[in-house]
């Protein structure tokens, strides 16, 4: 009898040991199936586990390329209208006629009444008058040009001769000059009532003192004196279409985009 009990006590807790065991793999077969389901849900949600295709690159000189030409249009019509202007026939005529590249009006010495003289004379005054007004008509005409116009510089420059403060003297000199070729046009029988709106507008004098020679002559020589004493009538662009920054940026951008197509 005890032995038989004690069997039968020793099969009891075996088996209970062993329905432990089972509980406890199940559970954690089950906790495995549960994150098992939970990533296939993931899964399921995100669509893919492929990672999506990378951009197609872009070469950078072609986007600046892009991004420029609307300023690089702007910047042909603009030399388009000077080189029209400076093959303008009136102009032309009364040897008035501006820089093919720059459109500047170079108002010799020799229209002046005198040596040093800051007045114009008479027949002078008439062709600068006609010629202005031809000048901004015709720019008036030109929208890539005229947009583009921030102001109408009227420029004086002497030579560096002085019997003492040279650079203090002449730059005085050299601002009475474009002032007295500005009251010729704007005053009595100067520009007609449109244009002189548009000069009073637009005129700012300077003067150089004898800073800046002419390219044409830039040796300090008696032979190039007459040369230097002069006013230029300069029409100055606005900041975003300075021609030769813009230029020169234009061909820095083209040689390195040849470059990066030479060598990809």
């Amino acid at each position: 009898m005890p032995s038989r009990f004690h069997d039968r006590g020793r099969g009891s807790s075996s088996r209970l040991q062993e329905s432990s065991t089972d509980s406890g793999f199940g559970e954690w077969w089950a906790a495995i199936a549960v994150l098992a389901l939970a990533a296939l849900g993931i899964v399921t949600l995100s669509g893919s586990t492929e990672p999506s295709p990378e951009p197609p690159s872009v070469n950078p000189a072609t986007e600046i390329l892009a991004s420029i030409s609307p300023s690089e249009r702007s910047l042909a019509e603009v030399s388009e209208a000077f080189v029209r202007l400076c093959r303008e026939p009136v102009l032309v005529a009364l040897e008035l006629e501006p820089d093919c590249e720059t459109g500047v009006i170079v108002l010799s010495d020799s229209l002046f009444d005198g040596f040093g003289s800051a007045v114009l004379t008479a027949e002078a005054k008439q062709d600068v008058t006609s010629a202005i007004q031809i000048y901004l008509s015709n720019m008036r005409r030109m929208p890539a040009l005229w947009n583009a116009l921030e102001a109408i510089e009227i420029r004086g420059h002497t030579d560096p001769r002085a019997v003492r403060d040279p650079y203090t003297t002449n730059l005085v000199g050299s601002q009475q000059r474009p002032l007295g070729v500005l009251f010729a046009l704007v005053g009595p029988g100067g520009l007609p009532p449109s244009e002189r709106i548009d000069l009073e507008r637009l005129a700012v004098v300077s003067g150089a003192s004898f800073s800046r020679p002419p390219a044409a002559c830039p040796n300090a020589t008696r032979e190039c004196y007459a040369q230097w004493r002069r006013v230029e009538i300069r029409p100055v662009l606005s900041e975003s279409l300075r021609r030769q920054e813009w230029s020169r940026t234009l061909e820095e951008i083209r040689a390195a985009y040849r470059g990066s197509q030479e060598n990809p």
